[in-house]
């Protein structure tokens, strides 16, 4: 017989990890993001849902391993009637056959510092006090894993394998999640809400069939289920109209700003056509007029034009090589940092990141007077500067060279990037600081003047 968790008493903890700046060799996740959102509204929803929002902790996807494990063990605590843990990334097999979920600071060449164990989750989830025990993990065990001796179903099964709980998986195939192209979940998670969309209650066996009987609908491989004692009987909605497939607003974990790279190129070569035109037809002509006296003939002066030609050709091919050396940036705004990451052509990947917790305030700036052309107003605007004031002691490159006013760089201000290596926008940049950043965000010059009376108006 069916029924339902009990809200006061129960607890749910939501892990989604899409982004691993520490492992290149991890691809990010998008769809994971989507998944912890459809989740967390279909567990909440005031009428279909289960949990009472306050419940039910979506993590910062940004979390340390402390952190992760920290906010397990105090649901876990908490959690009398049903607790509910669920993961959704990347998962690694260690050369010992041992499980470990990764972080945003994951390194595949070091899971057990960098990653979280599954034996120690399993501590967490067995040492609980509730009636009702859920683990839901959506990632692969082997796609990042290295070569073990022992099957690894078994290797699998056996870390599970956690008393009084009811475990359900995606699946333990070589892939990553099966996040499939152009789709907004991951396959599982997708069948996972879809059930929990279903007009009647399912419990958890229900579920389950469910799921699988999709999965297996598209060729994709079954997921794996272990339920002990009654737990399977537990419904994790209740049925009747399903919510609205949106995410709620404060579920958004990030934003993230990257200009594609075809369209910066394109402008790119648009910004210096004009100046490059005018560059070459003056060197072309300066040419032509220095051979016309060196050698007493006028008739060199008819070189204009080829000159220019050659010149001008150069100029493209040079242009295009540049273009194509360009590197690849993105900003990543979330709860915990502002991080940019840099993939420069036939180099290591990159990332630089600001913690909140070093940063006194932030906002954007206009270029160093003189260093741009206000009047070119897309370069102007693209030149603006993410600008940083730290907190004392904090360490971080020097960035006075990057149109910034030496003067404030002095007095502890660091640029983060021009915003328009990321195809931002002012107001864009503004409006994700203001959602994850509050009261530290600067939005005019004023603003930087009466925050810091050290800042002159000549500084800006």
């Amino acid at each position: 017989m069916s029924r339902f968790p009990d809200p006061a008493r129960s607890r749910a903890v939501l892990i989604g990890v899409s982004h691993f700046p520490e492992s290149s060799d991890l691809a990010d996740l998008p769809a994971v993001r989507e998944n912890v959102a459809g989740l967390w509204h279909r567990l909440t929803h005031d009428t279909t849902g289960v949990l009472d929002p306050e419940h039910c902790q979506v993590v910062d996807p940004a979390a340390s391993i402390t952190e992760l494990g920290r906010t397990i063990a105090k649901a876990a605590a908490e959690a009398s009637d049903m607790l509910l843990v669920y993961y959704a990334g990347h998962g690694l097999v260690d050369e010992r056959g041992r499980l470990y979920l990764a972080t945003n600071a994951t390194r595949t060449d070091a899971p057990k510092y960098s990653a979280l164990g599954v034996d120690l989750l399993r501590e967490d989830i067995g040492g609980s006090g509730a009636a009702a025990r859920v683990l839901v993990l959506d990632c692969c065990f082997s796609g990042r894993a290295i070569e073990v001796m022992t099957g690894e179903e078994g290797l699998v099964d056996g870390q599970l394998s956690i008393a009084g709980t009811y475990t359900m998986t995606s699946t333990s195939a070589n892939a990553p999640s099966y996040a499939l192209s152009g789709e907004r979940y991951t396959a599982f998670t997708g069948a996972l809400l879809a059930a929990l969309d279903s007009p009647q209650p399912l419990n958890l066996n229900e579920i389950y069939r469910s799921v699988a009987a999709a999965l297996q609908a598209r060729g994709l491989p079954r997921p794996r289920m272990r339920g002990t004692d009654t737990a399977g009987a537990l419904a994790l909605a209740r049925g009747g109209t399903a919510p609205p497939d949106t995410p709620p607003a404060n579920a958004l974990d990030e934003v993230r700003f990257r200009r594609d790279p075809a369209a910066w190129a394109e402008q790119l070569k648009s910004n210096t056509e004009k100046p490059r035109e005018i560059f070459f037809c003056s060197v072309g002509g300066g040419l032509a007029v220095f051979f016309a006296l060196q050698f007493h003939n006028a008739n060199w002066l008819w070189a204009i034009l080829p000159f220019w030609a050659v010149l001008s050709a150069f100029g493209e091919f040079v242009t295009g090589l540049a273009v194509r050396s360009l590197p690849e940036a993105e900003l990543v705004i979330d709860r915990s940092a502002i991080t940019v990451h840099v993939r420069q052509h036939g180099a290591s990947p990159s990332t630089a990141q600001a913690p909140w917790r070093d940063i006194s305030y932030v906002g954007v700036l206009p270029p160093k007077r003189g260093s741009v052309n206000p009047r070119r107003a897309q370069v102007y605007e693209g030149n603006h500067l993410l600008v940083v004031r730290l907190q004392p002691g904090v360490p971080f490159p020097a960035t006075q060279g990057m149109r910034f006013s030496r003067e404030l760089h002095d007095l502890g201000y660091r640029v983060i990037a021009t915003i328009g290596s990321f195809g931002a926008d002012k107001e864009q940049v503004l409006a994700a600081l203001d959602r994850f950043a509050g009261e530290r965000v600067l939005h005019t010059k004023q603003e930087f003047l009466d925050r810091d009376p050290r800042v002159q108006p000549e500084m800006l």
